[in-house]
């Protein structure tokens, strides 16, 4: 079967959108051998704009992503609609390309792979909400092109897929649920060894995410003063951002940028998650959360908020605690303590969580998912076919 993969990140690049079309494109390949990448490259000069425009209407608390507007999905789909053409694939898989797939014809079945969709990406995170009106119309009518002329909306959380229908009225026989799996590297045997390492000696507490506001940065901060002022004995490692310029408070440890596109780092990265005791993050927004199934896949319990696609990934009360989105700094510090108390309630969970990622938040399980899609479109016939 010839695939042809249209993605608006680098699926070459294992850092791009945190390796979901790295991850992506590397298990289609092992369905078939006759994968081609299409990208709108003559147009990346638009997306190089969109930054800079990014940050010059963020200063009037505005939001401008130029990628969404109508003449930029018309341009980038006369160009990819071209390479189609020319090379006339069974299938079109599309990764975060709503935009560069909304206006493309095409004769084979199109596969749209997101986290989100616009319209709660808008009304959701902080970052993209104060959107012109203009654009708003302009983005919308481009998901909702793309949720339309695609054969399926593949989504990995109930949260996006129920917005394909409620904000689009997507027919739910076009929507399907694949979560997406972990980007790690070799794992470590999950024993009683391992687990005694994670929990019987100091409470090791795990942070992630570039962007220490929206992250909740500050909360895990004062949770973290808090646990110091009970005497609890902790570490707290804060990765992707340093807040502090270089001067962290003590007991924190701050790795600003690894790259996983390094295997020393990429090392690094796994045995922070191999050796932290709990992933705590309070973060306001999230669309799904690599770094949950991640937290899993090292049997390294959770501590969240239950917002936007992270029920899908953690089950509360089983492979993490799920806080509600106001909780703060104290009340994160309330939970970590009894938890931390709670040596058998932890054991429980990591090997839950372990589990969870072994059946469910795994790369095999989502090519196992994948093919069987793939393999329900060549049994497909015509009257079958869901109506678009």
């Amino acid at each position: 079967m010839k695939i042809a993969i249209v993605s608006r990140h680098d699926p070459t690049n294992v850092s791009a959108w945190s390796g979901t079309p790295y991850f992506i494109t590397r298990e289609i390949k092992k369905i078939s051998d006759d994968v081609v990448i299409v990208r709108a490259t003559r147009l990346s000069w638009v997306l190089m704009l969109t930054k800079i425009c990014r940050y010059i209407f963020k200063q009037f608390g505005l939001s401008v992503d130029l990628s969404v507007t109508k003449a930029y999905s018309k341009a980038a789909g006369r160009e990819i609609q071209k390479k189609l053409d020319d090379l006339k694939p069974e299938v079109v898989v599309g990764i975060a390309a709503s935009p560069e797939l909304a206006n493309v014809k095409s004769s084979a079945p199109i596969l749209h792979i997101s986290d989100a969709t616009f319209a709660i990406m808008t009304d959701y995170y902080p970052e993209v909400s104060q959107v012109p009106r203009w654009l708003l119309r302009e983005g919308n009518e481009i998901e909702r092109k793309i949720i339309e002329n695609s054969f399926y909306s593949i989504f990995p959380s109930h949260w996006a897929m129920n917005s394909a229908h409620k904000d689009y009225h997507a027919n739910l026989d076009k929507l399907r649920f694949i979560r997406l799996g972990a980007n790690v590297g070799t794992l470590p045997t999950v024993n009683e060894e391992y687990l005694a390492a994670k929990f019987n000696n100091r409470c090791n507490i795990l942070f992630m995410g570039k962007d220490w506001g929206r992250k909740g940065g500050d909360i895990i901060l004062s949770a973290f003063e808090h646990i110091g002022k009970a005497g609890v004995d902790a570490q707290l490692y804060i990765v992707g951002c340093d807040p502090f310029s270089g001067n962290p408070p003590e007991g924190v440890t701050v790795y600003e940028n690894i790259k996983k596109s390094d295997p020393a780092q990429f090392e690094l990265y796994n045995k922070l998650f191999s050796e932290a005791s709990l992933f705590v993050l309070p973060t306001q927004a999230e669309a799904y959360g690599l770094v949950f199934a991640e937290a899993a896949a090292f049997a390294t319990p959770v501590i969240a908020p239950e917002t936007g696609g992270i029920p899908s990934v953690v089950d509360e009360g089983k492979s993490g605690l799920l806080l509600p989105l106001s909780a703060d700094g104290k009340e994160y510090a309330d939970t970590i303590m009894a938890l931390w108390q709670d040596k058998a309630k932890l054991h429980e969970m990591a090997t839950y969580a372990r589990d969870k990622y072994m059946n469910e938040l795994n790369w095999d399980k989502w090519r196992d998912d994948f093919g069987s899609l793939l393999k329900s479109l060549e049994a497909t016939s015509p009257e079958k076919t869901p109506s678009h």
